[in-house]
């Protein structure tokens, strides 16, 4: 008896494990992992997000979140509005935090999405589109942050037009093409800052005479010595080529102008 009973005991959890692994290999989610919420659920995590945005609790925003958002894409899909929105909370409360998202794929998801989905002109595709800017200045990655801020200066000629926007904008175009080493494309950004500067503050402008020496420099590293002299002799401006033909014009006085300095506040 005591035999029969070894051998229907192995039997039976023999017949279990098998069970498990059918059931298992058929689908069934397994014990412990995350189920799709109700949308009454989802609904009164919105609700409880939106009061931890009015009490200022960014850590909850963020938890609640990062919960929220695998259950809207379930529910619903990426291209949704409310997932959009809640991608949108995730990053600016981060923001608030004077931190970065450290899930790079989120920055940059929200911003496609948003621009996708709303357009590029919309409230939430500029906050999404600024905070990718910021985080792929602050890390260095200045050829993508290019095309980012052509869509800036685009949507700014679009809209107000305002000069003096426009100049600071361009300003920071000059500094990433000198940075990615395209001068081309840097004298052309140099171009639209000193007929900028000299519109909206005057050919005695600080600005304006920093554009002409950057772009002096420009000249120079590109070995478009006509041009330089050119330059130099309408704007009656004193300024020295370099002698190096790979020497950058991280020296220039409109270098201290720029308004995409790392905030050192900010972390990962």
């Amino acid at each position: 008896m005591k035999f029969c009973f070894r051998i229907n005991h192995s039997c039976s959890r023999y017949l279990s494990a098998l069970i498990i692994l059918v059931l298992c290999a058929q689908g069934f989610p397994a014990q412990g992992e995350s189920k799709v919420w109700s949308e009454r659920k989802f609904d009164r995590t919105i609700l409880s997000i939106d009061k931890d945005i009015r009490r200022k609790r960014w850590e909850k925003v963020i938890e609640r979140s990062q919960q929220a958002l695998p259950q809207c894409h379930a529910l619903y899909s990426e291209q949704a509005t409310s997932c959009i929105l809640i991608l949108k909370n995730i990053n600016q409360s981060y923001e608030k935090t004077r931190a970065f998202n450290p899930d790079k794929p989120q920055i940059e998801g929200a911003y496609r999405l948003s621009s996708d989905v709303l357009g590029r002109a919309h409230s939430t595709t500029k906050s999404a589109r600024d905070y990718y800017y910021k985080y792929l200045i602050f890390n260095e990655h200045y050829a993508e942050a290019i095309p980012l801020l052509m869509e800036i200066i685009n949507l700014e000629k679009n809209g107000a037009n305002d000069a003096y926007q426009l100049m600071e904008r361009y300003k920071q175009l000059y500094a990433l093409e000198g940075l990615t080493e395209n001068w081309p494309a840097e004298e052309a950004a140099l171009t639209k800052v000193m007929s900028l500067a000299q519109q909206v503050l005057g050919r005695e402008s600080e600005d304006f005479k920093a554009a002409v020496e950057a772009l002096a420099y420009n000249y120079c590293t590109q070995k478009k010595y006509y041009e330089y002299f050119e330059l130099i002799r309408k704007q009656q401006q004193e300024i020295a080529c370099f002698s190096a033909p790979n020497t950058t014009p991280n020296s220039s006085p409109l270098y201290q102008l720029l308004t995409i300095k790392k905030p050192r506040y900010w972390r990962q």
